[in-house]
């Protein structure tokens, strides 16, 4: 069965702490370092390895991304529907149609996207704190059941 792992990026730094003009250019915190590295491992644990990251290209989502990339030794691709400003709806079709390329793949994103989508997959209302998950196990062509969710 194909997965999908949904991620949000971890805790990132506000514009004015990281001394930034906008906010794609916020970067992740030394606690949101911690929480990719955990997100990669938990999943591991789980049994659970991508076959390739999709990552929306602001810092905080690359970052992440590019953490979960080094654990778990898979390749990323940068993905500009996945930046937040692209519809849930179209988030969801873009992902289903990655689904149907690779057993297993994770998506990096930001909120409220990553927990419309979600919904939209398996229609359970998810609250993704930065640095959570789902793992969805895709069943028909939009829907899934979760498997797993963490923080």
């Amino acid at each position: 069965m194909k997965k999908l792992i949904l991620i949000r990026h971890a805790h990132a730094l506000t514009a004015y702490e990281a001394a930034v003009q906008t906010d794609a250019q916020r970067p992740l915190s030394s606690q949101g370092r911690q929480q990719a590295a955990q997100t990669a491992k938990t999943l591991l644990k789980q049994g659970i390895k991508p076959n390739i990251i999709l990552t929306s290209p602001l810092l905080r989502a690359l970052q992440t991304a590019k953490i979960l990339s080094g654990i778990w030794q898979v390749p990323l691709c940068q993905e500009n529907r996945l930046n937040g400003f692209y519809t849930d709806l179209e988030v969801r079709d873009f992902l289903l149609e990655k689904t149907k390329e690779e057993p297993i793949v994770a998506a990096v994103g930001h909120n409220p996207n990553i927990a419309c989508v979600a919904q939209l997959f398996c229609n359970k209302l998810l609250h993704f704190s930065p640095g959570a998950f789902a793992v969805l196990e895709m069943e028909q062509e939009h829907s899934a059941r979760l498997l797993s969710f963490g923080e």
